[in-house]
């Protein structure tokens, strides 16, 4: 039997928050809240400088730790430990039972502090107005910034996709921009509304999106209003969220609000942020794309703090009164369309689909009378109270079933479902219809300017361009790139399948690891240590954040023949060739040329090893996982076992490419 998997596309959908728990962690105002990466545990903070670990599921209490001011708690090494840093300067490591197992003293007097997007660095703005860089794995400073002018009101600290530019912004606006390896000065601007003449802004919360390429400001702007202070006259205020892309600093989007906002996070998907304002008990969801709230909340007293799950599943709002409201985040409204037929629920179904037709019955739970209910395009039945009926077609694989109600006024609802389903019998299978929207870069370096030339690296990335676009995809294709080519590329790539529902990333050419993290080299990388890998590569991860964010309910795969003989001198801190093995997203298969630390082969014949085996293996109608095996099975007999592919995946259902 194959399970079938359903769940509910954010894609072009609003974003709901359903109630979920409520915690009374504390007597004391909540000051911070963080998610481990997989939502499993959620860590609380108080006034009182208590920290309680937690099962998000049960809300039992892991233990405590005592740690007056704290600046910043998380968990890192893939959720096996939990930091908190203090004002003091105390960086304390525990395990998830609380128990410490290292500790730290950095400089005393911290303001704010971050962590970079692989939890290497920690990063903290001192009183002297400093930057200070830890590398937490060598225990060192890597780096500081001495001396910024105007940030001793610094509000907000954070690293952009890459981990390879910091910002750091101040309560009037200014912002700053750094490489943080060499501590260059990157950009700087002034962050303001700039509606009204002389006005002044004052910011009151910052965030950024989980894919790292934008973040927001709430700011409030103030104004002497028309005809100038007399009488009991008092100076206007206008509140608003703007957001800026990270790269340029450049202004995207600005939506007026009623409330200032005081606290937000950034999430689900590139678009959406979730607000509040002390001066109201509401949590909004706001679509900054569309500038709507599509839900709002309520909370019994005044919030003071907001942390959206890395897994953007849950909202977590901690008050003054020392509760901590969750919610799941819904990324549709389950009150328009209801599906009684299959069992649908958020968390993927787990019926099983046997036949190739899928009978849908739902319901339609609107004040307006509906009109006409269509599934993926074709007109269901309709009863008097409301309820529909529709037979679908379905495909081996996964399948999106979009349901579209229109009532007599004409305004659309849309849901989407997934479905992956394998018949017992199936007749010749064709590539689904309703997964046609396929989005490929791929990026092939062999010219090194530093290095050997590689053989067949041009040849295979032209030969899986020309496969991908026979299977439908749209291929975007870099050659030889540098390093601004490359980074232009994954920018591009990352805002355009927002919409796609597969998505693939694929490079040949050299690549690195350090400190267990993975980097892809350019053509004009000039590399004579572990630092400059950091400086002029680009970080494996940045790449993954750019696909998860943007491509949540899809499939998302990277395929990385980059595991060639390192020529680079990078010295003891990296593993001297190879990649190392990281854990993919949800919904994502990350496939290597060859296992953890071992090396590939560039090939005698006219491709690589590895993708010369692939690119047959595409053009067979089989399920992604026996593509891959099938792949890996061919390259170990031909090459004797020396080379042994390896994949790594979290699919949410069967896919096929063909």
């Amino acid at each position: 039997m194959v399970a079938c998997l359903a769940a509910f596309s954010c894609l072009g959908q609003d974003v709901y928050l359903a109630p979920f728990k409520k915690i009374k962690a504390s007597e004391k105002e909540i000051t911070a809240i963080s998610f481990s990466s997989d939502s499993k545990w959620v860590a609380v903070s108080d006034a009182k400088g208590e920290v309680s670990l937690r099962t998000l599921a049960s809300d039992e209490v892991l233990g405590k730790v005592i740690s007056p001011n704290v600046v910043l708690h998380d968990f890192i090494d893939e959720n096996k430990k939990f930091f908190v840093l203090d004002q003091s300067g105390r960086y304390a490591v525990f395990n998830t039972s609380t128990k410490e197992i290292q500790n730290s003293q950095f400089t005393k007097g911290i303001k704010s502090a971050c962590l970079d997007p692989n939890s290497h660095y920690l990063t903290f703005l001192t009183k002297e107005d400093n930057i200070e860089i830890q590398d937490l794995k060598a225990n060192m400073t890597l780096g500081r910034i001495t001396k910024l002018a105007g940030m001793s009101n610094a509000l907000y600290m954070g690293y952009d996709r890459f981990g390879q530019q910091l910002a750091a912004i101040n309560k009037i606006g200014e912002s700053l921009t750094f490489n943080p390896y060499n501590q260059q000065l990157l950009r700087q601007l002034k962050l303001q509304s700039g509606e009204y003449a002389g006005s002044k802004s004052v910011i009151h919360s910052v965030s950024t999106n989980s894919g790292g390429d934008k973040f927001v400001v709430g700011l409030q702007e103030v104004f002497i209003p028309k005809g100038g202070m007399q009488g009991r006259s008092q100076p206007e205020r206008r509140n608003m969220l703007i957001s800026y892309d990270w790269a340029t600093g450049q202004e995207t989007k600005r939506v007026p609000l009623r409330f200032r906002p005081d606290g937000m996070a950034m999430g689900p998907g590139p678009a959406n942020v979730a607000f509040f304002s002390t001066d109201s008990r509401t949590i909004n969801m706001l679509n900054m794309d569309n500038a709507v709230v599509s839900s709002s909340v309520s909370v019994d007293e005044k919030p003071n703090a907001i942390a959206l799950s890395d897994d953007n599943d849950y909202l977590a709002v901690g008050t003054v009164a020392g509760n901590v409201y969750i919610y799941e985040v819904i990324r549709n409204n389950p009150a328009e369309i209801k599906i009684h037929k299959p069992a649908i629920n958020r968390n993927y179904g787990e019926q099983v689909i046997t036949e190739p037709v899928l009978n849908i019955e739902g319901q339609i739970d609107s004040k307006d009378r509906v009109a006409k209910v269509f599934v993926n395009g074709e007109p269901a039945t309709l009863d008097m109270n409301q309820g529909f009926t529709s037979s679908v077609p379905l495909e081996k694989g996964k399948n999106r079933i979009k349901i579209s109600v229109q009532n007599t006024q004409n305004v659309v609802t849309e849901k989407d479902i997934y479905v992956t389903c394998e018949p017992h019998a199936v007749k010749e299978h064709k590539a689904s219809q309703n997964f046609n929207k396929r989005l490929a870069l791929v990026i092939g370096n062999a010219n090194y300017a530093q290095a050997g030339k590689l053989n067949n690296t041009l040849n295979d990335a032209n030969a899986m361009a020309k496969v991908l676009q026979e299977l439908g995809f749209e291929v975007i294709k870099v050659t030889d790139g540098n390093y601004e080519q490359m980074k232009t590329a994954i920018y591009t790539f990352g805002d355009r399948i927002q919409d796609v529902n597969v998505s693939i990333f694929y490079y040949a050419g050299h690549g690195l690891e350090v400190d267990g993290t993975n980097y892809l080299v350019p053509v004009d990388a000039n590399i004579q240590s572990a630092l400059d890998v950091k400086l002029k590569t680009i970080p494996l991860t940045g790449i993954i954040r750019t696909m998860e964010f943007t491509n949540d309910e899809g499939l998302n795969m990277l395929i990385l023949d980059a595991c060639r003989n390192n020529p680079f001198p990078t010295g003891k801190r990296s593993s001297g060739s190879g990649l190392a093995s990281i854990q993919p997203p949800s919904g994502t298969l990350i496939a290597y040329a060859t296992d953890p630390g071992s090396v590939a082969s560039d090939g005698d014949a006219q491709n690589g090893l590895y993708t010369g085996e692939l690119v047959k293996q595409l053009r067979q109608s089989q399920r992604i996982e026996d593509i891959f095996m099938n792949t890996r099975n061919a390259v170990e007999k031909i090459s004797g076992g020396k080379q042994r592919p390896w994949e790594e995946a979290r699919l949410k259902g069967v896919f096929y490419l063909k």
